[in-house]
């Protein structure tokens, strides 16, 4: 029987979370969906205040809006494999 150490991000498949650490693990997903809904509110607040003066920033704005969007369905995966 070797006690070797598994390989970091192996997937096993048998492995039984403790019950509160995955409760844990959830209120910290729950805390990111809720500062990316933050992140999306700022910019859209930034956005409404510089969109006819500088509408380069705009877009920029916009694109990093689409990220965060990307970030917290990456986000809500996770949280739903917990």
């Amino acid at each position: 029987m070797s006690s070797r150490p598994r390989p970091v991000g192996e997937f096993v498949k048998d492995y039984k979370m403790a019950s509160n650490t995955r409760g844990k693990l959830k209120e910290n997903f729950e805390g990111m969906h809720r500062n990316f809904d933050w992140i999306k509110h700022h910019i859209t607040k930034s956005v409404a205040l510089i969109q006819h003066h500088k509408p380069n920033l705009t877009d920029a704005l916009q694109g990093l809006d689409e990220q965060v969007d990307q970030l917290d369905e990456l986000v809500q995966q996770i949280y739903s494999q917990l």
